[in-house]
């Protein structure tokens, strides 16, 4: 992995948890990318290159950019006719050319083990983005920057685990949520500004679990209750995401 990602990783984290010490990469990955389906390191068929792609869409044969390029300029991929009596000769012919690009980028630099990238810049294992930069582990992603594990979002910054949201900031663990910030553990809320633990609310602040708190007693209690979720995150019994509740 580039130190670019690295950094930016760190960077994410402190404005999301100014407060709390960073997690590893590693461990991050592993807890907050559950359930994305991000590109995964395949082969390509001719020179055994590195190229990535997610499993979604079932190929088995790949094939890179570089050697479609060369490919291309060489015959543009066409072969020698032969007679087609049947299906099975179709399927046989085409066989042979039936390599499926990945690693996929248009107008896109600084990337790595991404693909099907539009308009953006310095995105890391990441699909289906468009107009975006500095992501990782994203996925169909418009409009945003600075995210890490989220998905389905558009024009959000500085974010974890943002799901099927637009316009949300600074937060953790939101999904389908509009014009939130600084808000952690929330669905289906819209226009919140530092609130943990809300569902179906609109235009609030500081609320907890859907209870009204003044913003002396939200400070102290968000204190509390990251402290306490990044201590038992390592239990066997963790409280990890949103969607064990």
């Amino acid at each position: 992995m580039n130190h670019l990602f690295e950094e930016l990783y760190t960077t994410i984290w402190k404005q999301v948890f100014a407060l709390q010490p960073a997690l590893d990469l590693a461990v991050a990955k592993e807890l907050f990318t559950k359930n994305l389906a991000l590109p995964q390191k395949h082969s390509s068929l001719a020179a055994k290159t590195p190229v990535y792609m997610s499993d979604e869409y079932g190929y088995n044969k790949f094939i890179s950019q570089e050697e479609t390029e060369k490919r291309s300029n060489t015959d543009n991929f066409m072969e020698k006719t032969i007679p087609i009596r049947s299906l099975p000769d179709v399927l046989a012919a085409s066989g042979k050319i039936a390599l499926f690009r990945a690693s996929r980028a248009i107008n896109s630099e600084i990337l790595e083990e991404s693909d099907d990238i539009y308009s953006s810049s310095y995105i890391y294992n990441s699909t289906h983005i468009y107009n975006s930069q500095k992501l990782m582990y994203c996925y169909n992603t418009k409009t945003c920057e600075y995210l890490f594990a989220s998905k389905g979002s558009a024009d959000s910054t500085f974010g974890i685990r943002i799901f099927d949201s637009g316009s949300v900031s600074n937060s953790f663990d939101v999904h389908w949520s509009g014009k939130c910030a600084n808000s952690y553990f929330c669905h289906d809320c819209y226009d919140l500004r530092d609130c943990m633990f809300c569902f179906h609310l609109t235009s609030k602040q500081y609320c907890i679990a859907n209870m009204q708190f003044t913003e002396e007693e939200y400070e102290k209690l968000k204190a509390m209750i990251l402290t306490e979720y990044f201590a038992q995150l390592q239990s066997p019994k963790a409280f990890v995401l949103l969607n064990q509740l």
